[in-house]
């Protein structure tokens, strides 16, 4: 029977070796699970982060795109402008006789 008890202690100190290395194991894993869900938690918050980022990008891009539109319209306009003053200018160049426009004003 002293083989048996031999054998039973063993397989005992050998499930208390296992059970203690599970546990370990088992430590380990919960620690590692914290970590990764540490790290999930700081992934999310990059994760909006970069969401607020593209929706400030968009409608940075959207003013932009309104800006450039009122700008093309703006030179369109000023454009329009200098064809009316080379417009006037022609028509009071036609306008001021030659004769007074040619004699200075202190020779009067």
């Amino acid at each position: 029977m002293s083989n048996n008890a031999e054998i039973l202690n063993a397989i005992l100190d050998l499930k208390t070796h296992i059970d203690g290395r599970f546990e370990r194991v088992e430590q380990r894993l919960d620690r590692l699970e914290q970590r990764a869900d540490g790290v999930d938690q700081r992934l999310d918050r990059m994760d909006q982060r970069l969401d607020g980022m593209n929706h400030r990008l968009d409608d940075m891009n959207h003013r932009l795109k309104d800006l450039q539109v009122t700008t093309h319209n703006q030179g369109e306009r000023i454009s329009r402008m200098e064809g009316r003053l080379d417009e006037q200018s022609r028509i009071l160049a036609a306008l001021i006789p030659t004769r007074v426009a040619a004699v200075p004003p202190a020779a009067e």
